[in-house]
């Protein structure tokens, strides 16, 4: 699985067909974000963030007697912060934020979240589920972790984080075609989790769980 060059990139994000066409979008400084030789997109802090409030379940499970208990959105504090404001992340605090950019993947593009070294540096991990599906579109959700001992303010439009990547094949080793199954956040505009399971692994293990 190879990945992907600056110029290759550059290229996708030019393509006139839409089944190649690599979107990211607004790519207000395609220089700066897209410099030769790194092989990565630079992607900036939007204006959204979910912030963890302390919470009233105690341990989170699935298995309440509701299939969507606890309700996520009450685990946590939706902030709008608006170009030239700031939000602070104290030591260990857990937030939510959404990339600036719109990403849409084609079928044979994968991608992998990656946070700039500078911030890590510091101590603020950007994102603990890297991994883009083929056909993902949507605005990222970034995890942000402060592991650090100081308060970072951040910045919407600040260069947090960066974007690797790589060709998807089929088993005969051509650009892969195929339609992916829909991910549960590909094109969600909330960022608070749906489920924790899927539907099939929830009820085998409620069966499960039944049994003992």
């Amino acid at each position: 699985m190879s990945a992907l060059s600056t110029d290759a990139i550059r290229t996708r994000l030019n393509e006139t067909d839409p089944n190649k066409r690599l979107v990211i979008s607004p790519l207000l400084e395609e220089e700066l974000q897209a410099k030769r030789g790194q092989a990565a997109i630079d992607v900036r802090l939007g204006f959204d963030f979910c912030v963890v409030t302390a919470s009233k379940f105690g341990a989170i499970t699935e298995f309440d007697g509701n299939r969507d208990a606890p309700e996520f959105g009450q685990l946590y504090r939706k902030e709008f912060v608006p170009l030239g404001s700031s939000i602070t992340i104290h030591p260990h605090q857990f937030f939510l934020a959404q990339t600036l950019e719109y990403l849409k993947l084609p079928p044979d593009l994968m991608a992998y979240v990656v946070g700039r070294s500078t911030w890590g540096r510091l101590g603020l991990i950007v994102a603990t589920a890297i991994g883009i599906h083929p056909e993902f579109a949507g605005s990222l959700t970034l995890e942000l972790r402060n592991l650090g001992e100081n308060p970072l303010t951040l910045f919407p439009g600040q260069t947090l984080a960066q974007l690797f990547f790589h060709d998807v094949v089929d088993e005969k080793g051509d650009a892969s075609t195929e339609v992916s199954e829909k991910a549960q956040y590909a094109g969600a505009l909330d960022m608070v989790p749906k489920r924790l399971s899927d539907d099939v692994t929830h009820e085998k293990l409620r069966k499960l769980r039944e049994g003992l």
